[in-house]
Order: structure tokens, then C-alpha cells, then sequence
């Protein structure tokens, strides 16, 4: 690509906005929003507030996902609070995926998503804009997902929590963890052909990472569903834990999500 036409596309992309997202765009953005309580301060001073997570997951389309650098920002109207997080397409995954928390969020606001690629010379911006999920005291378990497609389900979540000996020499040393076990079905829109034989990945996040753990890799079978599992050692009872699946059929990757309490 010459420098003028890459000056060319980036003049072009770059004032590009809409109100919603574009599935058809070069970059497919999903939304959700998750209400929870979480403490705040420490010892006799701690307290419970309502926080809202927001996920924003972002596919790859049109574009290599070599040379990529993303930044995702959330703004809130008629509010101070935003927050920025960088990041990279997975080169396997051909997507992206970043997490907000919004302790004590206004009421009535909307929540704005930008994101803004820079791939192989061309910079691409756009944004995503819904109702602040309205997460309180009385509300802490409401869910938006209105704009995350379901092209790819996370249809269970199971956990098995395990105590190991990680000694050596005679000497004992036992840690807990917890096996985590993922089915994954394919969405209402694709027949399980479109996924029979496709890559699939179970990967998580869990308060307070700054980015995605990978999990586990595997495939759909015939019917378009795989099962997939991973460890996580010492893990926090009680802490939120979020649950990415990535599914491949055709030429895409689509995202499923599910958020569960860590059991162990």
C-alpha cells in the first residue's frame, strides 16, 4: 500500500460513526453490560457497591490481525467517568476483547463505546451507544446484551474444585484450584455444518486482570457444540468470573459470554 492511499483511507474511516454497531463494517463490535455488587475499602469500613461491567468484544473483518493496535474507550453522559484500555487482535482468535467497571453508575445515562483501530496503515473509529445499565443496591444482577450476537453460546459453566500437592522432596504443599468446564453451542443462525470441525476457545477474565487469561483450545464436533475445560489455581472464592467463548464458522470468529461466581 502507497503512503497516499493509506493517508486516502484514513481520511476516509476516520470520521465514520454511527449510533449502533455495524456487523457489515471492516471491525464487528458486541456490547454487554453485567450489574454486580462489589466491596469497597477494607477491614470495618467495607462496604457493597453496584458496579456495572461492560465488555466489549471486537472482530476483525476485513484486515490482517498482524501489525494491529486498538484502543477502546467508554464515555458516560453527563458524567466524569471514562476509562481507555489498549490491546491487540489474537492472531488465532481474529478478535479482541476489554472490560470497564463503573462503580456506582448514574441513572438515566447512556454509556458510548469508541473504539479505534489502527491496522496495516489504515485507522478505522467508530462507536457503539446503549442505555447505561441501571445497577443498584436493588438491581444487581441485570444484563444487557442487546448488541452481543448469538451467532456462538456459552450454554453451561460447571466447576470442580480440587485441592493439589504441589511438594517436592518429601515435603508437602497444597494449593486449591478450580476446574473449570465450558460447553459451547453454536447460535440459531448457522447450521452445525457451518461449525463441525471449526476451532473453538473457552479463555476468562476475572475482577481485577487487565486482560483476558487464555483457557482452552478445541473444536466443535457435528452437532456445532464442543466442551472445553482449564484450571485456575488459587483462585478467589466468590470473585466474578467471566467466561469468553470464540467459535469459528465460515470465514468468522463470534464471541459467546456467560459470567459465573468462582465456587472453589
Amino acid at each position: 500500500m502507497t503512503t497516499a492511499l493509506a493517508i486516502l483511507i484514513c481520511l476516509t474511516t476516520a470520521g465514520v460513526s454511527t449510533a449502533s454497531a455495524d456487523p457489515g463494517g471492516p471491525f464487528a463490535p458486541n456490547v454487554d453490560q453485567h450489574c454486580a455488587m462489589q466491596n469497597s475499602g477494607s477491614g470495618p469500613m467495607t462496604t457493597a457497591i453496584p458496579v456495572d461491567r461492560i465488555t466489549l468484544n471486537l472482530e476483525t473483518v476485513r484486515y490482517p490481525t498482524t501489525d494491529s493496535t486498538i484502543t477502546a474507550i467508554y464515555t458516560i453522559s453527563g458524567s466524569t467517568k471514562t476509562a481507555t484500555a489498549t490491546g491487540t487482535f489474537d492472531t488465532a482468535r481474529k478478535n479482541a476483547t476489554f472490560n470497564f467497571s463503573v462503580s456506582n453508575p448514574p441513572p438515566a445515562a447512556t454509556l458510548t463505546v469508541t473504539y479505534q483501530v489502527w491496522v496495516h496503515g489504515v485507522y478505522y473509529s467508530n462507536f457503539v451507544s446503549a442505555p447505561l445499565a441501571p445497577c443498584t443496591q436493588d438491581n444487581p444482577s441485570y444484563v444487557d446484551a442487546s448488541t452481543w450476537n448469538d451467532y456462538v453460546n456459552v450454554t453451561g459453566v460447571s466447576q470442580r474444585c480440587e485441592t493439589v500437592d504441589i511438594g517436592v522432596g518429601g515435603r508437602h504443599a497444597y494449593i486449591r484450584e478450580d476446574v473449570v468446564t465450558v460447553n459451547v453451542g453454536h447460535g440459531t443462525s448457522y447450521w452445525p455444518s457451518w461449525y463441525a470441525g471449526r476451532s473453538v476457545w473457552a479463555d476468562y477474565w476475572i475482577v481485577g486482570q487487565t486482560t483476558y487469561t487464555s483457557g482452552a483450545p478445541g473444536v466443535f464436533d457435528s452437532d456445532g457444540n464442543a466442551t472445553l475445560s482449564f484450571v485456575i489455581l488459587t483462585p478467589t472464592p466468590g470473585a466474578e468470573l467471566d467466561v469468553l467463548a470464540s467459535g469459528q464458522a465460515g470465514s468468522r470468529t463470534y464471541p459467546g459470554h456467560s459470567w459465573v461466581t468462582i465456587a472453589c
